[in-house]
């Protein structure tokens, strides 16, 4: 009568653990191919992809087509010639340190004074081991 009544309950759990196995969530069996090495093709399986092809369309230009470019090049502003010297250039970025010079004026937040305490207040020795 034991001898049933453990056979029972064993029977009852294998029933029980089949349930698990089945009711195991979908990505479980992608992530067990990953695991396993199937889950990513061989690079010598990979395809070729044969629908590009190079476009040298778009590299090679005609002879107007460059000198189209040459001229737009040349036309604009920002290619032109430096037309000062370098004195001049010198000069010229004096006056420019002198304007940003201009703009540093004293704050009126804290005084030297004020900051020097500050720093007294909060410098402490740390703790080391």
């Amino acid at each position: 009568m034991l001898f049933c009544i453990i056979l029972t309950g064993c029977a009852g759990s294998l029933g029980s653990s089949s349930d698990a196995g089945s009711a195991t969530p979908d990505w479980y069996e992608a992530r067990k191919a990953e695991f396993q090495g199937k889950g990513y093709p061989k690079l010598s399986r990979v395809p070729a992809n044969t629908s590009y092809e190079a476009r040298q369309s778009g590299l090679v230009k005609t002879a107007d087509e460059r000198e189209a470019l040459r001229t737009a090049f040349f036309n604009d502003p920002r290619s032109a010639t430096v037309s000062m010297t370098p004195a001049e250039i010198r000069a010229w970025g004096l006056e420019k340190r002198q304007q940003v010079v201009s703009l540093d004026t004293p704050s009126d937040f804290l005084t030297e004074e004020e900051i020097t305490s500050l720093f007294a207040l909060f410098e402490r020795p740390r703790a080391r081991r």
